[in-house]
């Protein structure tokens, strides 16, 4: 297993939206296929499409990039020909918790003051962004060991990350 040395060597990517009026943390619930629909098990959320700025970013643990803002739609194709490509290490999927890179997105939109414009939620997050301790993300990144046990731990599922 690696050693937080090894994690100190990666690179971790990731992209993000951040919205106008609205929390746009949404909440991702697992379940059974026979609880699908049972109401401890559905969640009511704001689903309006909503102006926003999609951004992306590298974190790494002595340094980060800027923050691109991308502009225009992101496909599918688009995301994997300009950000994907150039990662190398495989990651399961579907693994929030696993990924330092979504505890940063958590701390800057919990940050995030209340924009009134595209452009002015555009320079709140990259003020934010800008600001972030650079020893908040070695933290993160210094925890990868006791992510990766935890996972293991839980045969792949939920914890406490």
């Amino acid at each position: 297993m690696w050693n937080v040395t090894d994690w100190q060597n990666v690179v971790f990517s990731d992209e993000s939206r951040f919205v106008l009026g609205t929390n746009d943390n949404r909440v991702r619930v697992w379940r059974c296929p026979v609880e699908r629909y049972n109401s401890p098990h559905t969640v009511l959320r704001h689903t309006a499409r909503t102006a926003g700025v999609r951004v992306w970013r590298v974190i790494a643990y002595d340094s980060r990039s800027t923050l691109i803002v991308m502009r225009g739609t992101l496909t599918g194709q688009r995301y994997v020909d300009d950000i994907l490509r150039p990662h190398t290490l495989p990651w399961p999927a579907l693994s929030p918790d696993f990924s330092p890179v979504e505890h940063v997105w958590d701390q800057l939109k919990r940050q995030m003051p209340s924009c009134h414009s595209v452009h002015d939620l555009e320079l709140a997050v990259q003020d934010l962004w800008a600001h972030l301790p650079q020893d908040n993300i070695r933290c993160l990144i210094n925890s990868m060991p006791d992510r990766v046990a935890a996972c293991i731990a839980a045969g792949g599922g939920p914890t406490r990350y």
